[in-house]
């Protein structure tokens, strides 16, 4: 009887965490705003960019903590740039300082959703060039006048933003606005939580009878 609890309790456990981790949305892309035209080592910037759950719109689970921008060289010395939130949601600026000439690559920092790992590439001295986007089709929502700057899309870019439009282009749809407040899944990729914490009761009221049930069998026995 032990042993059927321990099961039982384990696959419910699993089955909450699969559903948390999937409505946090799991992936973003990173957005920079248009750069300063040339980089130097030991001169500070100021950096703007977006963090965009599924490539689309701000994130939509709450507040998603501290942000950072990432600079890493050809070595691998990693210099984090702590980021400040904006007033308008999903924006963020930080203060930029390369301590060296060389090449650097600039990545996501963040604990919630997973971070980009390839935003831009800078040369110092030199310039930034920004990553082409992965996202072929962006799913909707309304910027108003205040909207990230939305690089070029990449020649294999496959990625689709949950009710995206059946278009191979990569805009950024002018559509009614979405709650900020609101969860947005990708289709398919998890139950919800309703459904989830009923079959959990269910589940608990099954392993009660079926003890029940033991019980009275080795009772007759």
């Amino acid at each position: 009887m032990k042993r059927i609890l321990v099961v039982l309790g384990t696959v419910l456990a699993s089955g909450l965490l699969a559903t948390s981790t999937a409505q946090a949305g799991n992936w973003e892309e990173t957005l920079l705003d248009p750069p300063p035209a040339m980089i130097e080592q030991g001169v500070t910037y100021t950096f703007g960019y977006w963090i965009l759950q599924h490539g689309s719109y701000p994130y939509m689970g709450g507040d998603l903590g501290p942000t950072a921008l990432l600079a890493t060289d050809e070595k691998g010395e990693e210099v984090e740039f702590t980021g400040t939130p904006s007033m308008t949601k999903g924006h963020y600026s930080t203060e930029v300082l390369f301590p060296h000439d060389g090449t650097w690559t600039i990545s996501s920092k963040h604990d919630i959703l997973m971070p980009d790992a390839l935003v831009a590439t800078v040369t110092v001295p030199g310039g930034v060039e920004i990553a082409p986007s992965d996202m072929q089709k962006r799913a909707p929502y309304d910027w108003g006048v205040i909207q990230p700057s939305f690089p070029p899309t990449a020649p294999d870019a496959s990625m689709a933003g949950p009710g995206a439009a059946p278009t191979s282009e990569s805009v950024a749809p002018q559509v009614a606005p979405r709650s900020n407040d609101a969860a947005i899944d990708e289709p398919g990729s998890s139950l919800p939580v309703g459904l989830v914490i009923l079959g959990g009761v269910a589940t608990v009221g099954f392993a009660v009878w079926l003890g029940r049930r033991y019980v009275r069998s080795n009772k007759a026995t």
